[in-house]
């Protein structure tokens, strides 16, 4: 193999992820689970109760790791609007809290006045991926995951309506074509890739 071609495949050794985790490691494949009688459309007001959890093990720098808790809940709030969801309170919870997050949602939601609350939990971290796996040249490494769950809960109870996962990786490989190309995503697009992705999972038909 030339030089320059062997240096490009250990270059997209090392950063890459894909434009869909592969195999055992495409979390985002977890069903999302409902309960019988639960219905979307019964989601017309809500709060929010969000928790970012960065591992020691994550590639952001310091100051993504700051940042990334009032991008992330902005990125959010602007998804639920656009799908009509009017959120009439948001908090966010420290990292290193208890977590009773599903009943203090229940607690907040009917302090305020709404039928449910919306509970996401946000962990960024390392993990290996493979991507291209069709392909002639399946890769595989380490790249940065993000892997976010939310739930929907009633405010009477605290009883759990709907649960949804889903893992992004925070850069994209190109499988088509004789050499793959890979790119890592800035904060500000991985964060609305993320978003995107679950929100459209919590409102899939």
């Amino acid at each position: 193999m030339p030089a320059v071609a062997a240096l490009a495949a250990l270059l997209l050794a090392s950063i890459l992820a894909g434009c869909a985790l592969g195999g055992r490691d495409d979390r985002s494949a977890v069903a999302t689970t409902r309960a019988s009688d639960f219905r979307l459309a019964d989601i017309r007001q809500a709060i929010v109760l969000i928790r970012v959890v960065v591992a020691s093990s994550s590639r952001l720098s310091e100051r993504d790791r700051k940042e990334l808790p009032a991008l992330y809940e902005s990125a959010l709030l602007e998804a639920l609007d656009a799908r009509a969801i009017l959120v009439r309170d948001v908090r966010s919870v420290d990292a290193s809290g208890a977590r009773g997050e599903l009943a203090a949602a229940a607690a907040r939601a009917r302090e305020i006045g709404v039928d449910h609350a919306l509970v996401v939990n946000l962990r960024v971290d390392s993990d290996v991926v493979r991507v291209c796996e069709e392909t002639r040249r399946p890769l595989r490494g380490q790249a940065g995951v993000w892997r976010q769950e939310a739930r929907v809960v009633r405010a009477t109870d605290g009883g759990e309506r709907l649960r949804a996962e889903v893992t992004t990786p925070d850069v994209e490989a190109e499988c088509d074509g004789p050499q793959p190309t890979v790119q890592r995503r800035g904060m500000q697009a991985m964060t609305t890739a993320a978003v995107e992705r679950l929100v459209a999972k919590i409102f899939a038909r």
